[in-house]
């Protein structure tokens, strides 16, 4: 069998089960719904974006030639996007998350644990810059921007004590309290619930028609085994069946 064979009989299989496909479609909708409302908590977010600007330690600067000075400007960039990385595994750290829960504890007085900080932060490099973003993620919208607020202390400060202080950063962007909680996004998910119920049912019914070795028809036959098919018996018992009923209702 070729692959147009192969491919016509998939598409085929997939026709004949239409009302299944739909049938699984529904459940998997509603079933992505209803997830969704009873285990899917709403969640706050407040971001802080930073500016990571390398220090010259070697005053490259005191050359007074506008040339010298963008060259050393492009230099001391350059070199802060090259570090970005190393400074973002730092603030994954258990020493640097324990920081702003101390901070964080200590200005509203809270218990909150390291924990809590690191799987609330999420960091983000902006691409071709030398910006990052943290954004802070939580089920209350008052410790997520009270989190953002102690990071905007707590990253410089990191920064300015890490690998000599020759990378440091600036707020360039202040965290804003939200307003309201992010949705829960019903359409793209019960969209998602569909695809996957559509997706078994079409499995079930193409391994199901693959499967089935039964033969029908001569089209089967000749399908299967390539042979040509002469003539057929006819269904004597059923025709007999049928006329001794009619002659039954006659008599």
């Amino acid at each position: 069998m070729n692959i147009d064979a192969n491919v016509q009989k998939v598409l085929s299989a997939l026709l004949k089960k239409w009302k299944l496909l739909v049938l699984f479609a529904l459940i998997g909708a509603v079933a992505a719904a209803v997830f969704t409302a009873r285990f899917t908590t709403l969640t706050y977010t407040s971001e802080v974006l930073f500016l990571a600007n390398a220090v010259d330690t070697r005053q490259e600067l005191n050359d007074s030639t506008a040339a010298a000075q963008q060259a050393s400007e492009t230099s001391k960039m350059n070199y802060a996007m090259k570090m970005m990385d190393t400074y973002i595994e730092v603030f994954q750290t258990n020493k640097f998350n324990q920081y702003v829960a101390e901070d964080l504890n200590k200005t509203y007085g809270t218990d909150y644990s390291a924990g809590l900080i690191r799987g609330a932060l999420t960091i983000e490099e902006v691409e071709n810059t030398a910006m990052f973003k943290f954004i802070v993620t939580t089920n209350d919208a008052d410790l997520s921007y009270h989190i953002a607020r102690c990071l905007e202390s707590c990253v410089p400060e990191t920064m300015e004590n890490t690998n000599s202080g020759l990378v440091q950063s600036t707020v360039e962007d202040e965290p804003v309290k939200a307003v309201a909680a992010e949705s829960k996004n019903y359409p793209q998910k019960c969209l998602i619930g569909a695809l996957a119920g559509i997706v078994l049912a079409g499995l079930y019914a193409v391994l199901r028609d693959f499967l089935d070795v039964r033969i029908r028809g001569r089209d089967d036959l000749q399908e299967m085994y390539n042979i040509p098919v002469l003539g057929s018996v006819p269904e004597f018992e059923l025709s007999t069946v049928k006329q001794k009923k009619g002659a039954k209702k006659n008599g």
